[in-house]
């Protein structure tokens, strides 16, 4: 299975990319066409394929994206942990990729992730590239992708293959978007689990507030119980 989803992989990650974010882009004065897009969180829990990993207290977020005419984008995410001694008190997302048109509603999005723990005790920093395919009907998009990180002293010196699917519906002519997320993660620290969320938000103007109820199939662990996770941020 990983096989096939690997060369599932390389054929998106060939001909585009899968981390298109919902921000309102600004130009950048004498950019010739660059954008920037920026946003603040405040959350309620921080959860990462269905494991909190604020334990399960609030967490500060913030992203900052580059994007150009051409698809190409460039960007990077922090937010704050709570201090286990594994990975220290922040997590920092590094990301590079491509997203193109492909007409009739279809897109594709593909790139690579470095997660870097700056203050972590040990080895924890690795990359995963991504690779996703987004259809567009109405009010209602639909997405498929594959997260895959190669062998890496961070994750036990062992690959990591995360699947996914979601469905986003935006309610016409009102500020409601509603969405769905299941995901598979093949290997890693907690091993072979489901995780799965549904939930909403509601924007107005660079105002947004979220709720999403998140679950997994992980027994026994704390921090991967069932719970709701509020959001509330500015995007500009």
């Amino acid at each position: 299975m990983k096989l096939a989803c690997l060369a599932a992989l390389a054929v998106a990650c060939t001909s585009a990319p899968a981390l298109a974010q919902e921000d309102t882009d600004t130009e950048v004065p004498g950019s010739s066409g660059l954008d920037i897009s920026a946003e603040a969180n405040l959350l309620s829990d921080f959860r990462f394929r269905g494991i909190s990993r604020s334990d399960r207290d609030p967490a500060v977020q913030g992203a900052l994206t580059v994007s150009t005419p051409g698809g190409f984008y460039v960007g990077a995410r922090g937010t704050s942990l709570k201090d286990t001694g594994r990975l220290g008190l922040a997590q920092l997302d590094l990301y590079a990729g491509y997203t193109a048109d492909l007409g009739l509603g279809s897109s594709v999005d593909a790139g690579v992730m470095y997660f870097a723990f700056p203050d972590a005790d040990g080895k924890s920093d690795y990359f995963e590239p991504y690779a996703s395919l987004s259809h567009q009907l109405g009010p209602l998009q639909g997405t498929v992708g594959a997260k895959y990180a190669p062998e890496q002293d961070a994750i036990g010196g062992e690959d990591l293959l995360y699947l996914f699917g979601e469905v986003e519906a935006g309610i016409p002519l009102t500020p409601f978007t509603f969405s769905a997320h299941a995901g598979r993660q093949d290997a890693g620290a907690f091993g072979d689990y489901w995780t799965w969320s549904v939930g909403g938000r509601a924007g107005l103007g660079p105002f947004q507030a979220g709720l999403r109820y998140v679950d997994t199939d992980l027994p026994n662990l704390p921090n991967a119980k069932a719970g709701l996770v509020l959001s509330l941020g500015v995007r500009f």
